[in-house]
């Protein structure tokens, strides 16, 4: 049976997710805590699920839809601990926004481009050229 799930979208969301969640992380944290890497592998490994979940869906709105909702839900379970280090002055919160276009763009380039292969597959597949086989 036929994998469902798009791995070139997939693996483009996951690369753009991780870069966009540890550029976000970038924007809220204090030169003083420039050195801070922990927190950028964190941020970066949830980027790369997130984005790579997302981009998997191999739709463009879908992936968008997916990113934004596993976003959020990431957000909204590590809240505590966020505003936690906020209090102690070490970052400061990103914005609802935010929160929901670094989940969301991920998950639409990702998309976008598994959508994208998945057509020209299946228009090799009409027109008769020879493909490897999967």
């Amino acid at each position: 049976m036929a994998s469902r799930i798009s791995w070139i979208g997939f693996g483009v969301g996951a690369l753009v997710g991780g870069i966009s969640r540890v550029t976000v992380l970038a924007l809220h944290l204090p030169d003083s805590l420039g050195g801070s890497y922990p927190l950028a592998l964190v941020a970066g490994s949830v980027g790369i699920a997130i984005g790579g979940i997302a981009g998997g869906t191999g739709r463009t709105l879908l992936g968008a839809v997916v990113g934004a909702g596993l976003s959020l839900l990431f957000y909204l379970s590590s809240l505590m601990l966020v505003g936690f280090l906020a209090f102690l002055g070490g970052i400061s919160l990103p914005t609802f926004w935010e929160v929901l276009v670094v989940g969301a763009i991920p998950g639409a380039i990702g998309g976008a481009v598994g959508q994208i292969v998945t057509k020209r597959k299946g228009a090799e597949r009409l027109s008769g050229i020879p493909h490897p086989p999967s």
